[in-house]
């Protein structure tokens, strides 16, 4: 009796204990921002009883990408700030528009990276805990633990946030990096936050870089008298003149030079140098208090700088931030319930094979020989950890030897363009007459990546004798260009192996081929010619050889001319690397940048130094040309997205699926 007695003594001192200091169980983060337009409490544990583990979910596939790609840090802080400033954190930022009129969309959003992150974290999480967590609250999660990777400040974050259903191009009006202080404090202001919020994450600019485009006019032009910004120091200026010419737009610069790679207080020590990179960074030393932070930053060695960092993203994350039952909570981060439910509908996809054939539908016409339905989580019961083990392997090899990217990908295109992507390429034949002796196939490497996946999928339990060769190889290629920093797009899966591979019928799209020939390759195979054009922008990685072009260059009709359709001094290049006998010196597709995955390729194309005769006949027709042309005018803005849906069309290219063909013990061989 005396120790229950005891108990509820200190039951009612804790319950009296909490009701002083204001805090309940279920609620110990009250809104920080002194903002009457921001309303609603967050919880630290807010899915303890739901889903206990989202934040191991979400480090373990935050850490997975970010440790393989440093730079997504800063994308993915910098998104969840861009998320933050238009609607509030409500995971706008993240929906896709048909019409190209989301926030996503708006110029400050274009070069935005890392929404694969997001994506994956949330496919993971709708597996443990479907229909629970917001996108909001993943995105919250995610810009932490990516700065947590590369050793930056962590901070708590409070959850329980709400998905916003609206995204709007117009209401993107965030802080410019050309604005005056006073309009940045307002700017901060307005969302409820202060002078000293605005210069401690202005400090995120410690890691990161930006472009030429974006300084050039205050470095070469500031007044239109060919002067700088006199508010610059002038022996930064010129550091940055040799990097950036006038008219580049493109290169990158670090935002802090000497430790861009390093989340530090460096980034005080460059602004007070008068080095900061933008106008926004340097007009932090014309107001007193972000000065005084400035200073005090330079000479403690940025003692309080990762506690204030902490401080200031905690008010971020609670910035017009929807809770109880306003919004929603997205199955999807690129769509709001209302809009998948009208896609579903428009596609007829079910919940169960979100993936309808693509290619079913041609030119207003039915493709009878487009047939067969693919699933994003078709392994979900039978090989629930296979993309994790194709990440790993792949990881392995593409690190260490990153050309094998494009080969792979190479593979993976011409396998799916002769019997469909049934990974027929992949099999031997004693007699060489298999698809990969033919003579296209003969330079495809990256087989051994192929096969070390499959072993290691036949050594997992549960996973034997169940994954495809086919799907194998359409998850490596994607895996292969994410290792080197490109373009990510989801890889429905349910492919079976093909039996027959046959030397004679492979007939790929040549490099020596017309618009035309090429439009009615593609056209054959359910694709169209922006396809065309935008599958041909994987040329932006890898080599050639000169054999491919000695024609071209030294004898294209046959009276040791080349071809008119390049510039000239292009050719001249091109004949110091290759001699007129040469067939085997590698030649770079995408000059000065054939080791990056971008938009160069179509730079390169407009400027008429496509490698190939298939890529200059690129400019021959109205809408390849168009393309083109869109891409270098605005650096590639739709590339990656474009990239992606073609990358998923050109996957369903004559499947096999149900009981058609086989699921192979070995890669290389029929059962």
């Amino acid at each position: 009796k005396r120790e229950t007695t005891m108990a509820l003594k200190n039951l009612l001192a804790l319950v009296a204990l909490l009701a002083f200091v204001g805090v309940s169980i279920a609620k110990p983060y009250g809104n920080p921002l002194g903002n009457p337009r921001v309303k609603g409490d967050l919880d630290l544990d807010y899915y303890r009883f739901k889903c206990p583990q989202v934040e191991s979910i979400v480090r373990r596939v935050t850490f997975q990408y970010v440790s393989r790609r440093p730079t997504l840090a800063a994308a993915l802080l910098r998104m969840h700030f861009h998320d933050c400033f238009v609607r509030g954190c409500d995971g706008s930022v993240l929906l896709k528009s048909p019409n190209n009129d989301a926030e996503r969309d708006a110029p400050p959003n274009l070069t935005l990276r890392g929404w694969e992150v997001v994506d994956a974290v949330k496919s993971v999480l709708e597996r443990k805990c479907p229909g629970v967590v917001s996108c909001a609250d993943v995105l919250a999660l995610v810009a932490r633990d990516a700065v947590a990777v590369i050793r930056g400040p962590w901070w708590p974050v409070p959850l329980g946030r709400r998905d916003g259903r609206i995204s709007r191009l117009s209401e993107a009006n965030l802080p410019s990096p050309f604005a005056d202080v006073k309009t940045l404090k307002n700017n901060f202001r307005v969302k409820g936050l202060n002078s000293k919020d605005l210069v401690v994450l202005s400090g995120a600019h410690t890691i990161g870089v930006s472009s030429c485009g974006l300084i050039s006019s205050r470095i070469h032009n500031f007044t239109g008298r060919g002067d700088f910004d006199p508010a610059m120091n002038p022996s930064y200026v010129r550091t940055l003149k040799k990097r950036c010419k006038p008219t580049d737009v493109r290169t990158p610069v670090d935002m802090d030079p000497g430790s861009a790679r390093r989340f530090d207080s460096h980034y005080f020590n460059i602004v007070a140098q008068k080095k900061g990179l933008f106008i926004s960074d340097s007009a932090l030393l014309n107001d007193f208090v972000t000065k005084s932070y400035i200073q005090t930053q330079v000479v403690t060695r940025g003692a309080s700088f990762a506690k204030d960092f902490s401080d200031s993203m905690v008010k971020l994350g609670f910035i017009q931030i929807l809770t109880g039952r306003k919004g929603e909570i997205r199955r999807k981060c690129a769509f709001n319930l209302l809009a998948l439910v009208v896609l579903l509908a428009l596609v007829g996809v079910s919940v169960a094979k979100p993936y309808g054939n693509p290619l079913r539908n041609q030119n207003g016409h039915r493709n009878p020989r487009a047939t067969g339905d693919l699933d994003l989580d078709y392994y979900r019961s039978t090989c629930p950890q296979l993309e994790s083990i194709v990440r790993r392997v792949t990881f392995q090899y593409v690190s260490r030897r990153p050309t094998l990217a494009a080969a792979l990908l190479r593979m993976y295109f011409h396998d799916c363009f002769v019997r469909g992507c049934d990974g027929s390429i992949l099999l031997k034949s004693p007699n060489k007459d298999a698809e990969r002796d033919a003579i296209p196939n003969l330079s495809v490497r990256g087989y051994e990546v192929v096969d070390a996946v499959k072993s290691s999928l036949e050594r997992t339990w549960g996973c034997r004798g169940v994954v495809s060769c086919a799907d194998i190889l359409a998850l490596v290629a994607r895996d292969a260009v994410a290792v080197i920093g490109g373009p990510w797009w989801p890889v429905p899966l349910g492919r079976r192996d093909g039996r027959i591979s046959k030397l004679s019928e492979v007939n790929l799209p040549s490099p020596f081929a017309d618009v035309k020939t090429l439009k009615k390759n593609f056209m054959d195979k359910g694709l169209n010619s922006k396809d065309l054009v935008v599958l041909s922008g994987a040329h932006t990685i890898g080599v050639s050889s000169c054999g491919l072009i000695n024609n071209r260059i030294h004898n294209f009709t046959g009276k040791g001319d080349f071809d008119p359709a390049m510039n000239p001094s292009y050719v001249r290049t091109l004949k110091k690397r290759c001699k007129p006998t040469d067939v085997r010196t590698p030649v770079d597709m995408d000059p000065g940048s054939a080791r990056k995955f971008d938009s160069h390729y179509f730079n390169i194309v407009a400027q008429k130094k496509g490698l190939f005769t298939s890529d200059a006949t690129l400019l021959d027709d109205i809408d390849t040309n168009l393309y083109i042309q869109a891409q270098v005018v605005t650096r590639g803005a739709s590339f990656a997205r474009d990239f992606s849906d073609s990358m998923v069309k050109l996957g369903f290219v004559e499947i096999l699926t149900g009981k058609q063909g086989e699921i192979r013990r070995r890669c290389a061989f029929v059962n």
